[in-house]
């Protein structure tokens, strides 16, 4: 019995553990921009803080976030980094192109 309530305990706990996630939807990596101003979109599921390129930006109750970003002309890097409550980190890089 004591086995299933720790086994239970773990399953619940499992996003906690695991920290945040993030779900950048767009821009793709390597992708061809014409235009200087572009939408950086995606979802972060259990973050406390969220940073586009060292800046908070704030989600809905969903976890949704959609910024707009200015790009620099040529190549450059675009970073989502989230912290969870508990100091657990995940970033998602995407280098990008401006024409």
């Amino acid at each position: 019995m004591l086995v299933i309530i720790a086994a239970y305990g773990i399953w619940q706990a499992r996003n906690f553990l695991r920290g945040p996630i993030i779900r950048l939807e767009i821009p793709r990596e390597g992708e061809v921009f014409n235009e200087r101003v572009v939408t950086v979109k995606g979802t972060a599921l259990g973050a406390g803080h969220l940073l586009l390129n060292g800046r908070a930006i704030l989600t809905n109750e969903k976890g949704e976030f959609s910024e707009t970003y200015v790009l620099a002309p040529g190549v450059n890097d675009i970073e989502i980094r989230a912290r969870d409550r508990f100091g657990h980190e995940e970033t998602v890089r995407r280098m990008v192109f401006l024409k």
